[in-house]
């Protein structure tokens, strides 16, 4: 058996665990019946990293999309959306959602927009700018690819001519709630600028490296014009929320078509937010 095969055998019973313990909780926890949207979180699209949980497959990525269209949700602009949670506008439409990709990857413009395209839907990627065109945007796959490379600049303009929409992800992704204060500034400040003389308009979306924040780093954001943050935490957003804490619901390459359903539903909401809250303590 490869090691690839013996991954996906291992993982399943840890997958219906997981997947049984979510339905459980979401049972357990009030529906909400308000307009909220939700805004799911890629990274990347490949068919090259079979066995990383940053990495969807390209096949399956068709099939959410897929999904996507069919549930009748609206997938909106996360900038219009963020909009339209702030009053801005027509109301938040029901079922509303956003598209999302972290960190910049090249693949990002090779296999997930044409997918995207297909089916008519519109995405925000976030760049780390001081790594466009590099062999990878975070230190995750510097010792592993050239598939692993950095958007360019061309290639992100590229994305932009296609009807995609970029914001910031910092200059070298550091986590800005352990910096000092001059060097986040430097960090979401130089990000603007970047941004500013690579694409020629003021940027005005963010997202949190790692999702690490706290009040001054949100506090810097808004200062160098950021009107909207997304953040790991998982959930949806309300109408009135603070739109430089936006939540996201992550989608794993580990994740089967069953678990992407039940993660658009909501099902997973509550399991991540203890899940995630279980990590922080043990940090």
């Amino acid at each position: 058996m490869s090691d690839a095969r013996f991954t996906a055998t291992r993982a399943r019973p840890l997958r219906y665990t997981r997947r049984l313990i979510a339905r459980a909780l979401a049972f357990l926890t009030p529906p909400q019946h308000e307009p909220s949207l939700r805004i799911l979180t890629y990274h990347r699209v490949n068919d090259r990293h079979s066995d990383d949980r940053m990495t969807v497959h390209p096949v399956a990525f068709e099939r959410q999309m897929e999904h996507v269209v069919a549930s009748g949700r609206p997938v909106l602009p996360l900038d219009a959306a963020a909009a339209r949670l702030r009053g801005e506008g027509s109301p938040l439409p029901s079922g509303a959602l956003c598209l999302t990709f972290d960190d910049g990857y090249r693949d990002n413009l090779e296999f997930a927009a044409p997918v995207l395209e297909r089916f008519g839907l519109v995405a925000t990627v976030f760049l780390v700018t001081g790594r466009m065109g590099a062999r990878s945007p975070i230190d995750r796959y510097d010792a592993c690819c050239e598939h692993d490379a950095a958007l360019s600049w061309d290639e992100a303009r590229e994305l932009r001519g296609r009807g995609h929409h970029l914001g910031g992800h910092g200059r070298s992704h550091r986590e800005l709630a352990s910096l000092d204060a001059t060097t986040v500034r430097e960090e979401v400040f130089g990000c603007r600028e970047d941004l500013l003389g690579g694409l020629g308009e003021a940027p005005t979306m963010f997202c949190y490296p790692r999702g690490s924040e706290d009040p001054a780093v949100r506090r810097i954001v808004a200062e160098a014009g950021f009107r909207t943050a997304v953040t790991v935490y998982p959930g949806t957003n309300r109408p009135g929320c603070d739109s430089l804490l936006l939540r996201r619901t992550e989608v794993s390459g580990m994740d089967d078509h069953e678990d992407f359903r039940l993660k658009l539903e909501g099902t997973y909401d509550t399991w991540h937010r203890l899940w995630q809250r279980a990590r922080s303590r043990g940090a």
